[in-house]
């Protein structure tokens, strides 16, 4: 029996899927457009305050510019000699490797525990994640002039403390000794940042299946194999996307500090970030400046790509 379908020419029904194709592309592109019409003012933003002063900084670094006047000759890469040559900057390079170390193995250590702490906790574990994300809410300059108050060396909480506990051959100028200036700023800057590694490891805890751990504890397994074979494999993509932003994080360390010792006593707790910022607005060389931070900023972009490359293997090596 034929049908009204097939009594249609051919050269019809294909102008009929002809059209409906077209409609189709055109909804597509109509679609995409939209889209990008939504993304365009975030792109404006980003390319006005990103990719310009990136730029601009570029541009920079091969002049000769003081901040105030409108001269800006060309030296072309004398800046960058400058900064090659400046001890300071590539002193400052060692304290803040200091800080990526403590952060990223200190700090990320303490956030694990703790986000392994509270994912156990079957009451009261909102009291704990919001006591444990606290610092993190605070300014930096308010966490600066906080501890600066505790570790004060007369009145301070802390040596009031170690006189008060029959400790006071303890008592000490902890931000003013050379020898533990930077261990005490090491541990403001941990207690400041661990909330952000705690969301992101307690986040990925919770997405472990627990019927795994239920079905390992059944075979004998103990709490250190389970977490050996079970928990750690699940965090690697989140331990990995933790570790890449606790470094970077800790390398770029400005604000703690500046307020709380301004890279003394000396030059032993300096870091890039605070040198670039003196160099600038203290010794008004913007061109030498732009320099460092094009250094810096080159050396960032290799660590993080190579800690990348390394977390993918150890994940692969991990899965199979």
């Amino acid at each position: 029996m034929t049908t009204a379908r097939d009594a249609q020419p051919l050269a019809v029904r294909n102008s009929a899927l002809a059209v409906r194709g077209g409609s189709a592309r055109r909804w597509r592109y109509r679609r995409a457009l939209t889209g990008y019409l939504f993304l365009l003012p975030a792109m404006v933003l980003i390319g006005a305050f990103t990719l310009v002063p990136f730029a601009q900084g570029i541009i920079l670094s091969f002049q000769d510019w003081d901040g105030v006047g409108s001269d800006t000759p060309f030296v072309g890469f004398s800046n960058y000699q400058r900064a090659l040559a400046d001890g300071i900057f590539w002193a400052s390079m060692g304290t803040a490797a200091v800080f990526g170390l403590i952060g990223f193995i200190i700090g990320n250590g303490v956030s694990l525990g703790m986000a392994l702490t509270v994912n156990r906790i079957q009451r009261g574990a909102i009291v704990y994640r919001t006591a444990f994300y606290l610092p993190g809410v605070f300014s930096v300059i308010v966490v600066g002039m906080l501890f600066s108050w505790l570790f004060q060396p007369t009145v301070g909480f802390v040596n009031r403390g170690l006189e008060g506990a029959g400790l006071g051959f303890l008592k000490h100028n902890w931000l003013a000794d050379p020898v533990t200036a930077l261990p005490t700023v090491a541990a403001v800057y941990v207690w400041y940042h661990w909330g952000f590694g705690f969301l992101l490891f307690l986040a990925g805890l919770q997405g472990v299946p627990r019927e795994l751990h239920e079905a390992a504890a059944i075979d004998g397994a103990n709490a250190l194999q389970r977490f050996r074979h079970i928990t750690w494999p699940q965090l690697l993509p989140v331990t990995s996307i933790v570790g890449v932003l606790t470094l970077l994080g800790a390398l770029q360390i400005f604000g703690t500090v500046q307020v709380l010792t301004n890279g003394g006593p000396g030059y032993h707790t300096e870091v890039p970030a605070l040198h670039i910022y003196k160099e600038a607005f203290q010794s008004h060389r913007f061109g030498s400046a732009a320099a460092m931070s094009v250094l810096f900023g080159a050396i960032l972009v290799a660590l993080s790509l190579l800690q990348i490359w390394i977390a993918r293997r150890f994940t692969n090596v991990e899965g199979d």
